[in-house]
């Protein structure tokens, strides 16, 4: 009987005692300052970014080495706009912003591109004889298989400038620029230039 009452007393009786006692528990929640519940949530912030800061670095500097902004030899990377013969077509492009533009396989005979910001831009394939290029800054741009003939390079930045297999016969260049140039005195596979 002793152990009855003993028991009696520890464990509510009524449904009603249960509820209570459950809002005995839940109760002191409620009773924290917006202090304590600010000072919480700011532990568990900085909890989150201690842990997360050096995998964030870590994804940061994978990212930059993946992506370069500019090569080893300082050509830049770019990707610019692309364009057709119709938007080519009663257009001259002196001082034009051609920074890693795509002019793939136009024809560009006689077009000035004087003083033209083309680098990093694909011109390969295209037609640029008789075109003035001089003074144009052409680092890393694409020239593989375009026809040369008797363009103007004059003052042209042409390093890292790729000419494998361009046809450059009688191209006036300024001496020395040549020297950074990829394939310069390559020999065309294939005459690039049209006929006659």
């Amino acid at each position: 009987m002793i152990f009855a009452m003993a028991a009696s007393k520890t464990e509510p009786e009524t449904g009603a005692d249960l509820e209570v006692a459950r809002e005995g528990k839940a109760r002191w929640l409620g009773h924290l300052s917006p202090w304590a519940w600010g000072f919480g949530i700011l532990i568990a912030i900085v909890a989150i970014a201690v842990t997360q800061v050096p995998r964030l670095s870590a994804i940061v500097a994978a990212k930059a080495k993946a992506s370069p902004s500019a090569t080893a030899t300082g050509t830049p990377t770019l990707s610019g706009k692309a364009y057709t013969q119709d938007m080519t077509a009663n257009r001259q492009f002196i001082r034009a912003d051609l920074r890693g533009a795509r002019l793939v396989h136009l024809d560009l005979r006689g077009k000035s591109f004087l003083r033209a910001d083309a680098a990093g831009a694909v011109f390969a394939g295209s037609l640029l004889n008789g075109a003035n290029l001089s003074h144009a800054d052409l680092r890393g741009a694409d020239l593989r298989d375009t026809c040369l003939r008797g363009a103007n390079l004059a003052g042209a930045d042409l390093s890292g400038a790729d000419f494998t297999g361009a046809d450059v016969t009688g191209t006036v260049v300024t001496p020395g620029a040549t020297s950074e140039a990829i394939a310069w005195a390559s020999t065309p596979t294939s005459s690039v230039c049209p006929k006659g």
